[in-house]
C-alpha cells in the first residue's frame, strides 16, 4: 500500500502517540514558550513567521518518514521520536502566533515535500539529510532572532533556536560529523530560508 503524503504525516503524529505509551517522548512540558500575549505584529515578522511554519512542516514531515522508513535504530529513532515532538510543539506555538493576528496557517495538506532519490533507502542517508534539514532549521530561525521586532515572539525563537542546534548537534554527530564546531553559526537571510526550503516544499 502507498501511502499519501497527508497519511505519512498523520501516521507520523500516530508514532509520537505510541512513542509516548513506551515512554520514549521527552518530558518537553517542562519548557514552554514565552507566556505574555504575542500583540501585534509587523509584516516582516509576519514573512518570518509564515516562513518558519513552512520549515517545521518540513521538519515534521521528514521525521514522520524517517521514523516510518524503519532504518533508525535504538537512540537514533529516539532521537528522531524527540524531534518530531519538538517540530510539532514548534508548529503549534507559530500557527497560534499567526492565527492570533488573523493570519491562516499553512497545514500539512497544503505542501507537497520532495526529497532526494535515495534519502530513506539507510540510516547513514536518513541522518545526512536530518542534518542538513537541522542546519536549514538553524539558519533560518537565527535570520529571525536577529530581525523580529516583536519581543514576545524574540523569545520564543531563541528557545527554538536552541533546540534546532541540539537537533543539529545529536544528527551530526550520529552521522559521522562533529556535535558542534562554530562559536557563532551562521543566520540565514530571509530570501536565503526561503529558497533553500523551496528545493523541498512546493
Amino acid at each position: 500500500m502507498t501511502l499519501t503524503r497527508n497519511q505519512l504525516f498523520g501516521a507520523g503524529f500516530a508514532l509520537v502517540a505510541g512513542a509516548t505509551s513506551m515512554g520514549l517522548e521527552p518530558v518537553t512540558a517542562l519548557a514552554q514558550p514565552p507566556a505574555g500575549a504575542i500583540g501585534a505584529l509587523s509584516s516582516p515578522d509576519l514573512a518570518y513567521v509564515r516562513l518558519l511554519i513552512g520549515i517545521e512542516l518540513l521538519a515534521a514531515d521528514f521525521y514522520a518518514e524517517a521514523i516510518a522508513s524503519k532504518h533508525l535504530r535504538g537512540r537514533g529513532n529516539e532521537d528522531a521520536v524527540t524531534a518530531l515532538v519538538n517540530e510539532t510543539e514548534h508548529y503549534s506555538y507559530l500557527s497560534f502566533a499567526l492565527s492570533s493576528v488573523g493570519g491562516v496557517p499553512l497545514t500539512a495538506a497544503d505542501v507537497n515535500f520532495t526529497y532526494p532519490t535515495g534519502a530513506f533507502y539507510t540510516a547513514r542517508s536518513v541522518l545526512r539529510l536530518a542534518t542538513v534539514l537541522e542546519r536549514l532549521s538553524l539558519g533560518a530561525y537565527l535570520g529571525a532572532a536577529g530581525n523580529l521586532a516583536n519581543t514576545v515572539l524574540q523569545g520564543a525563537i531563541a528557545q527554538i533556536s536552541a533546540t534546532e542546534a541540539q537537533h543539529l548537534g545529536a544528527f551530526s554527530l550520529r552521522s559521522g560529523g562533529h556535535a558542534f564546531q562554530r562559536a557563532f553559526p551562521q543566520p540565514m537571510t530571509i530570501q536565503e530560508a526561503s529558497d533553500a526550503l523551496g528545493a523541498y516544499a512546493s
